[in-house]
């Protein structure tokens, strides 16, 4: 169960469905980020590697960090809704439910 529950991150006027979506939608973008930083330090490891005139990665270099998800993209996106760094929008009013 994750905490904090639903009940302290809705108001009276939200949905469950609204949430759960929102979180989903945050926990993707989150996920995509961390592989989008994975990518961006291998391309520059690659690059490292061919300047110096090297055939392979060296996986010790300090460009190749490995980024690691300190922890899961849904119990991030719970936490950045329960904190109100992300607030749910209608899409088709544009105002927050």
């Amino acid at each position: 169960m994750l905490r904090p529950s639903m009940y302290q991150i809705i108001s009276k006027n939200e949905s469950y469905y609204s949430l759960v979506i929102g979180i989903a939608k945050r926990a993707r973008e989150i996920a995509e980020a961390h592989v989008r930083e994975k990518e961006a330090a291998k391309a520059a490891a690659e690059r490292k590697a061919k300047a110096n005139g090297e055939q392979k990665i060296r996986l010790d270099d300090k460009t190749m960090k490995i980024v690691v998800l300190e922890e899961n993209p849904v119990k991030t996106a719970v936490d950045e809704f329960a904190a109100g760094k992300y607030r749910l929008v209608d899409p088709e009013t544009e105002q927050e439910v």
